[in-house]
Formats: structure tokens, sequence, C-alpha cells
């Protein structure tokens, strides 16, 4: 059993939202950078996602270059080309954040280096992302810890003691956080979703967890719902039929609203688990057999 179940942070607060049990789960719409480096369809993007019902927009906050290690991944050269061309200027950036404001929309990012983490700061994120590629960055999650708002990390590709060890920062400056139930394949196959992770997570820490989604469509979110998840997170798109990025596998605004539709419906009917007689069932009481 882990050792931080000493302290309980069953709601953690995320701007005007609360997130725990008890409370409504949190849809998350995780725009990333399916915008493809086009302004106008990010702007659309943050529209669309908080028209159809998120309760959370994520972005992401990076400098190219230094996202992934190129000398020690072949493969990171080429993502780092790509990154390059998808990203906005630090004041286009500023301009999308005071945009999702003017809409009401409440809005997080996923920093992945020191310096972004001082621009996010800057810009009022109201609380933080540790992509699973960044749990074991430690220097990264100390950078964001020591700004005291909330986090949520994606436990993907994560082992337990690697998991501890960013906990243990988190812990040390007193930071809330939720658990997302990640697995880092995209597209997913419905079959990887591994959800009884969800009640694995939920049992070795006492804090709120959730799931970040990589399946194509709505079927997953209200099982993990049914699984214990206080936080869905999907990918989210204007336009499916673009190749690049995550767009191919993300959800729409139609599927977003099904996906809040079907959260509060699993709620609905997952109940209170209290183990009484309820309305319904007070006609059928009459024909109990009562004790003696």
């Amino acid at each position: 059993m882990s050792d931080f179940k000493t302290r309980n942070r069953q709601n953690v607060n995320i701007g005007p939202l609360s997130v725990g049990d008890g409370h409504p789960v949190a849809i998350v719409a995780e725009l990333g950078v399916n915008h493809l480096g086009d302004f106008g369809r990010m702007k659309e993007m943050i529209h669309a996602a908080h028209e159809n019902g998120a309760d959370l927009l994520k972005f992401q906050t990076y400098i190219a270059e230094d996202r992934y290690d190129a000398k020690n991944n072949p493969k990171g050269q080429a993502f780092i080309d790509l990154l390059a061309e998808w990203q906005f200027s630090r004041d286009q950036e500023a301009e999308l954040w005071e945009y999702a404001r003017s809409i009401n929309a409440t809005v997080f990012t996923s920093p992945f280096d020191e310096a972004s983490v001082e621009f996010a700061d800057s810009l009022g994120s109201v609380a933080y992302k540790l992509a699973a590629f960044e749990v074991v960055n430690l220097k990264l999650v100390r950078a964001i810890a020591r700004k005291g708002k909330p986090v949520v990390l994606s436990r993907g590709m994560t082992n337990k003691s690697e998991l501890d060890a960013c906990l243990k920062v988190l812990d040390e400056h007193k930071v809330q956080y939720v658990i997302l139930h990640t697995i880092s394949s995209y597209p997913l196959q419905m079959k990887d979703s591994h959800l009884r992770m969800i009640s694995t997570l939920r049992e070795l820490y006492d804090c709120p967890v959730g799931h970040s989604d990589h399946t194509p469509g709505t079927d997953v979110p209200p099982l993990a719902i049914a699984a214990g998840a206080n936080m869905i997170e999907k990918h989210f798109t204007v336009n499916p039929k673009l190749r690049e990025s995550d767009n191919f596998f993300s959800i729409t605004g139609d599927d977003l609203r099904k996906i809040v539709f079907d959260a509060r419906e699993t709620e609905r009917i997952l109940g209170s688990g209290n183990m009484v007689k309820i309305d319904t069932e007070d006609y059928m009481w009459d024909f109990r057999r009562h004790t003696e």
C-alpha cells in the first residue's frame, strides 16, 4: 500500500471546478496541436469545445527544440521539426488564452520545459498537466510544483516507483493532483484500455483518479466512469479528416456532447452506493416478510 494515503485529497479545485468523489465527472477537451499551427482553427476549437460542454480546455505550451531529446532518439528530430511548424508565437498564445477567457472557458496547459512553465504562469493557468512523457522528468515536475497549483498527470508508461517519485515532489510542495490512467498509444484499441487500473490507482492513492482515453469514439468514457473515474480527457478536433497530429482519432463537438450526456447518465445509473431502501421500492415493501 502506498505511503500517499496519509493525506486526503479527494477534492481538487481547478478554477471553478471541484474534481473528486461526490462531484460531477470533469470533462477535459485536449486541444493539443490538432490546430496544426492554424491560429483561426485553434480559436474555432476553443469555441467548439467550450460550446459543446467541456468543463476544462487543455492547451500545450512548449519550445519545440526543447521538447524531445533528439540526441538519444533519432526519430525525435523529425517530430521536433513538425512541432516547430505547429508552434504559435508567445503573443499568439497569449491572444488565445485571452479569447478563451472572453467566452468563459477554463483553460490549463501542459508545459514541456521550464521556460514554458513560467510563461503559462504569467498567463494565469489555473492548473498544469504533466504529460505521460514528463512524469519521470523530475526537473520539470519541480518547476511545476513550485507554482503551487493543481496538477493533472497522466500515468502512461510509468511504473509505481516512478509515479511515487513524481508524487513525492508534488507532496513536498503541498500540491493537489489528479492521476489519469493512460495507455500511451495513439490511437488505442479498446481491448488495450485496461480500465481496472482506475480502481488500482484509487486504492493506492488518496486523490481523484481519471482516464485519458485515446480510443476513437465515445464508448470508453462511460465504462471508465463506472470504474471510478473522476475526470475524463479526450483529444478534440474540428476536422477529423485531417491526418496530421491526433485529429484522425479525436472527438468532434457532437461526440463531446454525447460524452457529457453519457457521463451524467452514468452518474445517475451508478447512484449513491448506500445500502438503504429507495423510494422506488416502496410498493414492494408492503409485500416483504417481516421478522416476528
